[in-house]
């Protein structure tokens, strides 16, 4: 169940390397080389909740709740503005949506974490949105 969630999820974005409305992301692992230093994102799935549904004898649902985490990397010095847009083109393609059959999205938020510790010369913030996915 947890690999068809992760594929559920990815394909909100489209391969070989996802892009969303033309900024790079990538994989939160990914070893390779990261073309735009400037401006790019890392897609983190992390489930925290696997539960069996009941359903009376009409049989049995499991569910998976946990949170999309997406790591926005912008140049830094340039203010919060560019977190912020980026932010609001991941709301209109994933809050409250469902992307894929059994994949629910819920309310997103961001939280501002600095200039990056690898890579001073990028700001950084963490898009967090909520999801449920439901496999019978």
């Amino acid at each position: 169940m947890y690999n068809t969630l992760i594929t559920s999820i990815e394909k909100s974005f489209t391969d070989p390397v996802w892009t969303i409305f033309g900024i790079p992301t990538y994989p939160d692992n990914y070893q390779g080389v990261i073309d735009n230093q400037n401006e790019f994102c890392r897609l983190n799935i992390l489930p925290t909740t696997s539960e069996t549904i009941a359903f009376g004898g009409i049989g049995d649902s499991k569910s998976l709740t946990g949170n999309i985490i997406i790591a926005i990397f912008v140049k830094a010095g340039e203010g919060q503005r560019r977190v912020s847009e980026i932010a609001d083109l991941l709301d209109d393609l994933l809050q409250y949506t469902s992307p894929v059959g059994g994949l629910g999205l819920g309310p997103s938020f961001v939280f501002m974490t600095g200039l990056d510790s690898q890579n001073r010369s990028l700001y950084s913030a963490r898009y967090t949105i909520p999801f449920t996915y439901y496999k019978e």
